[in-house]
């Protein structure tokens, strides 16, 4: 039954695919028609940016501005093929008349490209004597080689990766002098020369702060990674910035340095805040195929008792969850970690498991979101009801260790790079913990762009929980699997060990996901995607369970936004999950 539910659905699904493509195509009349011959590999940068294609959906165009359109485009096809390498196109013109039908035809000859013969880099400035090696590493990493296809692209992509070798760290002033493509059309060859002038070496001075009104310039300094006197670098500056936004007491954070190759020592570090308000109320409503319908309220104070305190409380109830968790935030150490104090109330009824959870813990944590570190130890206790009517109480005290490491190009919305992170934690048998408790787990995603328009992003997580027997670890410290962020196909956290009718968690977890993203725009794509993972008690008696489907991706304001459906291999069901953002 569920199969043919699954048959009729993609039946109609594209049937009305199929209706409004039949529509978009008729209701499309060309004022006239255009054939390039010959574009080959460049028929969609033609098709981009030639006006003869851009007017040819104009109903009122006449039919003098017609030939003169089709009398510019072979000047225009040139140009266009010269960015590519191919200088000496042979195009050719038709223009046809049959009525009221106009039709403009071109053929192209491409030729041969224009390939690269030789490359000369020629640095000036204060990096030749201080720092040779690095001149050198510069022009290995030189983007186009001798021999390779010349583009205007490739061009202009290496001449801005060697500026910023320079850039990002010591020398901030650097400049191109002169950078020439000499191009010999005939012999088909390139000759490329760049001088480019590193300017002095900056070093950082003193932090000066503008806009800071509520909230004390100690806390500022806390978080500051950048020392007076030590070597400029733009990591430095990216990291100041991060820290701070990251704490919540600013809306915007811009530290900067003047550019004065005059005055390159101890040179300033400009720092403009803009302040959130001391006090917030946040009320919220969302839905999410996880949890379904729900509703939020937040209160923040960032000045708690006038100490630079941030104390942060939520209370959040779903179709899974309710929920009051309290959070306070210490300003940074010396040693630039961030203590912290949290303790929460959670009853979840997820999978027919209903459990009432208690957490308190303290923690210290690093501002970095480069390399982030958190050690801390907390409380575990909580008290499961399973359908059969059996009862568990249990609880734990763990110490705990984690490291996350991103590298990707932005963290908000990423299109390339990896997000890593390892957890350890124990507790030994004593007081508080029945037995010994060993907890390990990993987690990894990480993207990367195939060709212009395609993206893959690939997922895999593992944990395991040592010598403790199930029935004596907090399910907070136990796995389950299944939902929009882990293995699609599936209800949320519906993977893992059953017991007296619910499915309840597991000692050891493992998934692993990939998905194919092909960018249709911009903002809007379509992926296929396939999951595979579980949860259980122990290794041997683990099994996979697969997850097979397609979605479509919209790069909102507020991070990825994802609608899959998703087919259960397992239970033969189709299932609708939405999420947004990636697990990292």
């Amino acid at each position: 039954m569920c199969r043919q539910l699954l048959r009729q659905l993609l039946y109609r699904l594209l049937r009305a695919l199929g209706v409004l493509l039949w529509l978009a195509a008729a209701g499309t009349a060309h004022a006239y028609t255009v054939e390039i011959q010959g574009a080959g590999q460049f028929s969609k940068l033609l098709d981009l940016h030639l006006d003869i294609r851009r007017h040819q959906d104009d109903p009122d165009i006449s039919d003098e501005e017609w030939r003169r359109l089709a009398g510019i485009t072979p000047q225009q096809i040139r140009e266009l093929l010269a960015t590519e390498g191919y200088f000496s196109p042979v195009v050719t013109a038709e223009l046809l008349t049959e009525g009221d039908q106009r039709l403009a035809r071109f053929r192209i000859e491409p030729g041969a490209p224009t390939t690269i013969e030789t490359v000369d880099i020629r640095f000036h400035g204060a990096v030749v004597d201080a720092y040779p090696q690095r001149v050198e590493r510069l022009r290995r990493q030189w983007g186009l080689k001798p021999g390779e296809r010349f583009t205007q692209s490739a061009w202009s992509d290496a001449k801005n990766a060697l500026l910023k070798g320079l850039l990002v760290r010591d020398y901030p002033a650097a400049a191109i002098r002169t950078s020439e493509a000499r191009i010999e059309p005939e012999q088909r060859r390139a000759t490329l020369v760049v001088e480019i002038d590193s300017g002095p070496a900056f070093t950082f001075g003193e932090l000066q702060i503008e806009g800071l009104q509520r909230y004390s310039r100690a806390m500022i300094d806390g978080l500051n990674p950048i020392q007076p006197g030590e070597r400029y670098s733009q990591e430095k500056l990216n990291e100041l910035q991060s820290r701070l936004t990251d704490t919540g007491y600013f809306s915007s954070a811009f530290p900067s340095i003047d550019l004065d190759p005059a005055h390159p020592q101890h040179v300033p570090v400009k720092l403009n805040v803009a302040e959130n308000q001391r006090k917030h109320l946040g009320l919220g409503l969302g839905f999410s195929t996880d949890t379904g319908a729900g509703v939020q309220v937040k209160w923040l104070d960032r000045n708690f008792l006038q100490r630079d305190w941030r104390l942060q409380t939520q209370l959040e109830l779903n179709r899974e969850t309710s929920l009051l968790d309290g959070a306070l935030y210490l300003p940074a150490r010396r040693n630039g970690w961030i203590p912290n104090f949290n303790a929460r109330f959670e009853r979840s009824t997820t999978a027919g498991e209903i459990i009432d959870k208690i957490r308190a813990g303290a923690r210290m944590s690093t501002p970095s979101r480069i390399d982030e570190r958190s050690a801390g130890i907390a409380f575990f206790a909580d008290n499961q009801k399973l359908p059969d009517g059996s009862v568990n109480n249990r609880q734990a005290l763990i110490a705990a260790y984690s490291y996350t490491r991103r590298r990707v190009d932005n963290l908000l919305t990423p299109r390339r790079g990896y997000v890593a992170s390892l957890e350890f934690g124990a507790g030994p048998k004593g007081v508080v913990n029945e037995a010994n408790i060993v907890r390990m787990a990993g987690r990894a995603t990480w993207l990367a762009p195939l060709q212009r328009n395609w993206q893959s992003v690939l997922r895999g997580q593992i944990g395991q929980v040592l010598i403790a027997d199930r029935t004596r670890v907090p399910g907070d410290l136990l796995f389950r699997t299944g939902g929009a962020q882990s293995v699609r196909g599936y209800g949320f956290e519906t993977l893992g060990v059953q017991q007296g009718g619910a499915v309840v968690g597991g000692r050891v977890v493992a998934v692993a996901s990939a998905e194919l993203v092909y960018r249709i725009t911009p903002q809007w794509g379509a992926a296929v995607f396939h999951d595979a993972g579980n949860a259980a008690d122990s290794w041997r008696n683990f099994k996979f369970v697969h997850g097979s489907g397609i979605g479509a991706r919209w790069r909102s304001p507020i991070g990825p936004v994802n609608l899959d459906l998703a087919y259960g291999h397992a239970t033969s069901e189709p299932h609708l999950h939405f999420s947004v953002g990636y697990v990292f």
